[in-house]
């Protein structure tokens, strides 16, 4: 029995870690990913332009002012450093060549819609760099202080508050994290985070949607895939970036987010594996992301909704501008 035992391990073994290669590299969905993608195209003047740089990641600007919500360049590599919660800090010169790719030298707000690392990591590094305010909950502004910002650029925002930079004009509106994982790590930041620092330590901290608003447009930034029902009735946008991961039900899941702001463009977010860097072809998150099902779900039950996959790092302007 126990000769038997000993042969029988390592090929179950084996079975198994083939089993696990081929779930990880199971990626399906690109193929119409690229179908959904707004071609590039010349900017005009003026024009409101939103910039995707992976996970829930985007760059307003509007040739005057600009916005980067949740920023993450540093993508800390693989995803067993992130099960052993191992210790990660921002990678400011990973930081610096993105800014400088992007011709970002200033902002006027960095946005956090929650302070788990793949939202959160970066922001007080890059408020430093760009001498953005920083926008989010408390814990977030711990993170600025563990960055080094000075008070005078963190604000802690008040839900339902308006904020104004330039023509943009924005509020932060109570959300839930994906139930799926229950929002772990959760609780609060209550002290200044100085990194290098566990993967755990970003905890949750508060969740919004972000609304912003703007003369051409307005843009809801929704970036996990958890609701508080009726907490955007009554809000109004024209377009949704639209995190997709861990999504439960989709039905319900669009009619507390899309079709109570009345948008009927989505551009999906939170789709792409973070424990790989930006400069790699992005790929599906493995398991918690099914982008075929998505938009097989999104042809078959929504075909109302216009969903617009974008580029890289490549700007997309969103509404005409005004003559």
């Amino acid at each position: 029995m126990r000769k038997w035992l000993a042969r029988l391990l390592p090929a179950l073994g084996l079975l198994l870690a083939a089993g696990l290669a081929v779930l990880y590299s199971y990626r399906p969905g690109m193929a119409e990913y690229q179908r959904h993608r707004v071609a590039a195209a010349p900017i005009p003047a003026g024009a409101l332009t939103a910039t995707w740089l992976g996970v829930t990641a985007v760059l307003l600007r509007d040739g005057e002012h600009a916005l980067l919500v949740d920023p993450f360049f540093s993508r800390p590599e693989g995803l067993l450093p992130l099960a052993l919660n191992r210790r990660i800090a921002p990678d400011e010169a990973r930081i610096r060549a993105w800014l400088t790719r992007l011709g970002v030298s200033k902002l006027d707000a960095v946005l956090v819609s929650h302070s788990h690392y793949d939202h959160a990591m970066d922001a007080g590094l890059v408020a430093r760099l760009t001498g953005a305010q920083l926008l989010g909950s408390a814990s977030t502004a711990n993170l600025g202080r563990g960055a080094g910002l000075p008070e005078a650029q963190l604000t802690v925002i008040a839900p339902g508050q308006n904020y104004r930079f330039g023509d943009f004009e924005l509020h932060f509106v109570e959300s839930r994290h994906a139930g799926a994982t229950g929002g772990a790590p959760t609780g609060e930041i209550d002290a200044p985070l100085t990194p290098p620092a566990h993967y755990l330590d970003y905890k949750l901290g508060g969740t919004y949607s972000i609304l912003v608003a703007h003369p051409q447009g307005r843009v809801l930034l929704h970036g996990s895939a958890g609701t508080l029902p009726g907490a955007l009735r009554g809000e109004r946008a024209d377009l949704v970036f639209l995190g997709v991961a861990l999504i439960d039900d989709l039905d319900a899941y669009l009619a507390d987010v899309v079709d109570a702001v009345g948008a009927k463009r989505i551009v999906p977010s939170h789709w792409d594996d973070f424990s790989r860097p930006l400069e790699e072809p992005l790929r599906p998150f493995p398991v918690v992301v099914r982008l075929d099902r998505f938009f097989a779900a999104m042809r078959e039950g929504h075909p109302d909704l216009r969903v617009e996959t974008y580029g890289l790092a490549e700007p997309v302007a969103l509404f005409a501008p005004p003559p």
